[in-house]
């Protein structure tokens, strides 16, 4: 697919972008196999090695996910203000393309979808000073309302009266969020700025941080078990010393990295407005949806996906893959949900996709193939030269 076609998808379709934890890398790290693992530890007959197994498993991923978005963990973080800087060039590029956009029947709005449940989007459209939506009512007690994602923005010159639109950008987080807390009426939910939950399951964590099994990614199941085993023998309170932690982390408004994920997001209502929301939108007549960091190991946003690439054939679905392996991954990850009809899903790898732009392209970058599809390739390989385009 050439950069002129994608600019030319851009011009006349409604936009839509679906996020991965791939984005937040190198500072933050992706899931790995503790879905897998979490999936394998439900199962596991011992009762006291399964508690530990899961509690030492969403310590994992509370420290590699959550625990870093803490001001005390990335002041001075070279790869936290690489990201950061990735996400704010983004955001400012399409707030640029949405201003330019040509057609006065498309609105000047994006959404943007995620599974990542950090907070990069929010710090880098504060900074940034973008119109943004994140969902939230209020000004002393804001509160989650999916409704608002509806919402279009206009300002009106006070010379003249005129009236525009002006871009924003909707921020749906379909697991949730690290900045999310359940109301006193445990149906709402309101915003947690300071990260107030996150920072009282790092106490609990480090209150007894040697009860919990070190797991490293690259670990199999079984070696994980017989951690788990040497941990118990040698301090059988280690599952209840790692209670308070999980009792804690349990208060977190999120879909925890598990294979249910999906019964758990149906079971409460926010989470299953969201997914019909990113439904929705894909169903919509020409719209575009432009793929990043994401793997579609997430079973049921594949199904989804898919569904509504065979029943719109007006959807033009776009997935870039960090390298020639990861196109594969997503290919299998999608068909595994069943056939493409429509021929409108394109996953685009770095080789494939720089083999098929002109020579005027290729000149003004340098001559230099992109080697991965990483968040700051994607901005510097197709959303600024779209933007030059327009």
């Amino acid at each position: 697919m050439t950069i002129k076609k994608l600019k030319d998808c851009i011009q006349s379709a409604h936009i839509n972008f679906l996020f991965g934890s791939g984005l937040s890398r190198p500072y933050l790290s992706t899931l790995g196999q503790i879905e897998t693992f979490m999936a394998l530890s439900g199962k596991h007959t011992d009762k006291d090695e399964r508690k530990l197994i899961i509690a030492s498993l969403y310590a994992l991923y509370f420290n590699s996910v959550m625990r870093p978005c803490l001001p005390s963990h990335y002041v001075g973080n070279a790869d936290y203000d690489t990201v950061l800087g990735n996400y704010k060039e983004f955001l400012t590029i399409w707030n640029e393309l949405l201003a330019a956009r040509k057609s006065s029947l498309l609105e000047k709005s994006v959404n943007i979808f995620s599974t990542n449940i950090d907070d990069f989007v929010e710090t880098a459209s504060e900074i940034t000073g973008i119109e943004f939506n994140d969902g939230f009512k209020g000004h002393f007690n804001p509160m989650f309302k999916e409704d608002s994602f509806s919402n279009v923005v206009s300002r009106i010159s006070t010379l003249y009266q005129n009236t525009a639109q002006i871009p924003v950008f909707n921020y749906l987080k379909m697991h949730g969020s690290i900045n999310w807390i359940q109301a006193s009426d445990k149906l709402n939910i309101c915003l947690d700025s300071a990260l107030s939950t996150v920072k009282k399951i790092g106490e609990e964590f480090d209150k007894v941080p040697d009860s919990f099994i070190s797991i490293d990614f690259g670990d199999s199941f079984d070696h994980i078990v017989e951690k788990a085993k040497a941990q118990i023998a040698t301090a059988p309170d280690s599952p209840d010393k790692c209670a308070p932690f999980m009792s804690e982390y349990m208060k977190m408004v999120m879909v925890n990295p598990r294979k249910a994920k999906f019964r758990e997001s149906v079971i409460d209502l926010h989470f299953y407005e969201l997914m019909r929301l990113y439904s929705n939108a894909l169903e919509s007549a020409s719209t575009v949806l432009f793929c990043a960091g994401f793997s579609f190991a997430d079973e049921h946003i594949a199904k989804i996906t898919l569904r509504a690439a065979n029943a719109n054939p007006t959807l033009t679905v776009i997935v870039f893959a960090y390298n020639a392996g990861a196109k594969t991954e997503i290919e299998t990850n999608l068909y595994r949900c069943g056939n493409i009809l429509n021929n409108n899903i394109s996953i685009l790898s770095p080789d494939a996709f720089w083999e098929a732009q002109d020579e005027d392209y290729k000149s003004k970058l340098g001559n230099t193939a992109p080697t991965g599809f990483d968040f700051a390739t994607i901005n510097k390989y197709i959303f600024n030269p779209i933007a030059s385009l327009i």
